[in-house]
């Protein structure tokens, strides 16, 4: 580990231009002519936020140009610059973000390969009977990021949805369109439907009774801490958090005044429905709840949208909730 996050990205960012080169390399080998770039060289201009920061702008102008001299241009994904070619990379999920964003800047489509064939209702490692999702809509596609599906990052998503880019995901070297899924503009009729079940496990809960809620709101911003499933109710408070962030909630909350009660609870699994029409037809949510009462499974903190049905369950019970869940989502 290290705290000079500048040398950090120097170091990082050269897994990616070695792929580009040799990339580069293989495709001139069979007479295509073909150049590799970095992120400076790309003009892909970021924050100077260094391990994660955030695209500002791509120079297409010197892409376009590059493609009268070539037939493919490499890109480096993950990474970009600041100020006078300073590097940055882009942190988890920063190639599919790369990729994403050329092509919404160059008004292109955009194929994603990765080890999975498709996008899937629900993870096949967890349930053989999943089924492959042909079409996404981003939003979607957006709430199972969000969820904890780790397929397509959720900043690339939020980037193909500005701009409507439309994203293939395929297997790597399967060459048969049809297999794979598209994520793109999709609008449904009034009827509910359910598209994915995402599970995101070690999950650690809080629930805080204190006169100092503000105080938590201001003191969680540091931690890198989401605020999810927060609830506020008078002077009680209840979020979950990673079990990697525990500590660093913990240690924050220490400087709370006034915090009268504090219950911790580990070992949980999210258990989130994708999908829409949740808030017009709550008898999806009254199914749920009658099936899990009849098979005497436990869960807490559950919310309801018109796009997400989430709750917590604990983590042993996890395998035994999903098995409910499909059958009765129909998916």
């Amino acid at each position: 580990k290290t705290k000079n996050l500048r040398e950090l990205d120097a170091l990082l960012s050269t897994g990616e231009q070695q792929s580009a080169s040799i990339m580069a390399m293989a495709l001139c080998s069979v007479g295509i002519k073909a150049i590799s770039l970095n992120g400076i060289q790309a003009g892909i201009k970021t924050s100077n936020n260094h391990t994660k920061a955030i695209i500002k702008s791509i120079n297409t102008k010197k892409l376009f140009t590059l493609f009268k001299k070539f037939d493919c241009i490499v890109v480096a994904g993950f990474q970009g610059f600041f100020g006078k070619n300073e590097i940055t990379t882009l942190g988890r999920g920063g190639s599919d973000t790369t990729a994403v964003a050329l092509a919404a800047s160059m008004n292109a489509k955009c194929e994603i390969y990765t080890d999975v064939e498709a996008i899937y209702s629900i993870n096949p490692s967890l349930f053989a009977g999943s089924k492959k999702l042909k079409i996404l809509d981003f939003n979607t596609a957006l709430e199972m990021a969000a969820a904890g599906s780790k397929v397509l990052d959720e900043r690339a998503l939020q980037i193909a949805k500005k701009y409507g880019t439309k994203i293939y995901l395929g297997k790597t070297l399967e060459n048969n369109h049809s297999k794979g899924t598209y994520v793109m503009n999709k609008n449904y009729m009034e009827q509910a439907q359910i598209k994915n079940i995402s599970i995101r496990e070690n999950i650690v809960l809080f629930n805080l009774q204190t006169n100092s809620i503000s105080q938590i709101v201001s003191l969680l911003k540091n931690t890198k801490q989401n605020l999810e499933m927060l609830s506020i109710n008078e002077n009680k408070i209840s979020f979950i958090c990673k079990k990697d962030l525990q500590k660093s909630v913990e240690k924050s909350l220490k400087n709370v005044k006034n915090l009268q009660s504090e219950k911790i609870f580990e070992n949980l699994s999210r258990i989130t429905l994708v999908g829409f029409g949740f808030s017009s037809h709550p008898h999806i949510m009254e199914k749920i709840i009658n099936s899990f009462k009849r098979q005497k499974i436990s869960f807490t903190n559950l919310y309801l949208t018109e796009t997400t049905i989430s709750f917590l369950v604990n983590k042993e019970k996890e395998r035994e909730a999903i098995k409910e869940l499909v059958p009765l989502c129909g998916i």
